[in-house]
């Protein structure tokens, strides 16, 4: 009886996973076509040039242009991402929530503990 709630449970957590790891894929996505048109107008305007990256950062010149632009797109890309992480972290009020927090409400119930569960 434990072994069947603990499974439901873990059921109900993965339920609708697979949409939100669509979601991701998808943003993700949208951000590295973002980040290619930014780095491709930032490298055609000349504000950032190849040569900044040989001399400045000592890339060797081995490396083709290529691979640096694609380099340079995924660091815009963890930068957007970590800023959403940050927006989220101050929005979500479950972010907020300070650990430990006393609530009449678990986000989280125990499976065994069907004694004082009074949602069903």
């Amino acid at each position: 009886m434990r072994l069947d709630d603990k499974h439901e449970a873990e059921i109900a957590k993965r339920k609708g996973l697979t949409i939100k790891t669509i979601l991701a894929i998808s943003w993700l996505g949208l951000c590295f076509a973002a980040a290619y048109y930014i780095t491709d107008w930032l490298f055609e305007s000349r504000t950032v040039t190849y040569n900044f990256f040989y001399t400045r950062l000592f890339i060797p010149r081995s490396i083709p242009e290529e691979i640096i632009q694609i380099g340079f797109m995924v660091v815009i890309v963890v930068i957007v991402q970590f800023f959403i992480l940050v927006g989220y972290a101050f929005a979500n009020p479950m972010a907020r929530r300070r650990p430990g927090t006393p609530t009449s409400y678990s986000p989280n119930p125990e499976p065994e503990s069907t004694q004082y569960d009074y949602r069903k």
